[in-house]
């Protein structure tokens, strides 16, 4: 029943937006009583949190499985890898994910996310430390925090202001340069 509420949710969001996201919506759309919506979630700020939940551990699930299998992979080709993958996550379900950047600081959701998206700090990290010898970097858990914000934060500002850009080899060519240019920052790169 919870997954049905979840995708009822979801499908209210990328239909009618988040004002228009009730309880009640949500219910006609699982075709369900108000009564079972209530019996597994208190209000509408509580749905949105699993769709928020549910889309990042479809997105994490995908890194870290892409990270996992980079593990012997030079530095240029696994942050450019790791990136595309990052890339194709996003075009997913961009429009959710645009609906839920959107909404989840009003619902004070952001701790939450913040909390999903460190899961796989860890995996990234791990990387860094175990590629540290050709690394310009001193703290790889520093590192992996400041990589995952950087390129969450460039992601964020596309999905919002540039969504057309997802489907564009070129932004992932620039995310490249940047991670690369921060991890060995002494490594001259031809321009692309």
């Amino acid at each position: 029943m919870v997954e049905v509420l979840v995708e009822a949710t979801t499908r209210v969001l990328l239909k009618d937006g988040y004002e228009a996201c009730t309880t009640n919506r949500v219910a006609e759309v699982a075709g369900v009583s108000i009564g079972s919506v209530y019996q597994y979630f208190p209000d509408k700020e509580s749905l949105v949190l699993a769709v928020m939940e549910r889309h990042q551990e479809q997105l994490q699930a995908a890194m870290v499985v892409r990270l996992s299998e980079l593990a012997n992979a030079d530095l240029a080709t696994a942050v450019h890898e790791m990136l595309g993958a990052m890339l194709e996550a996003q075009r997913l379900q961009p429009r959710l994910h645009r609906v839920l950047l959107e909404q989840v600081p009003r619902i004070g959701a952001l701790r939450r996310l913040h909390e999903l998206n460190g899961q796989y700090a860890p995996l990234v990290e791990a990387w860094l430390e175990t590629h540290r010898d050709q690394l310009g970097i001193t703290n790889p858990s520093v590192a992996a925090w400041v990589l995952i914000g950087a390129v969450e934060g460039v992601l964020a500002r596309v999905l919002m202001e540039k969504p057309g850009w997802l489907e564009l080899g070129l932004l992932q060519e620039h995310l490249t340069r940047l991670v690369l240019s921060y991890l060995q920052p002494n490594v001259r790169r031809s321009k692309r």
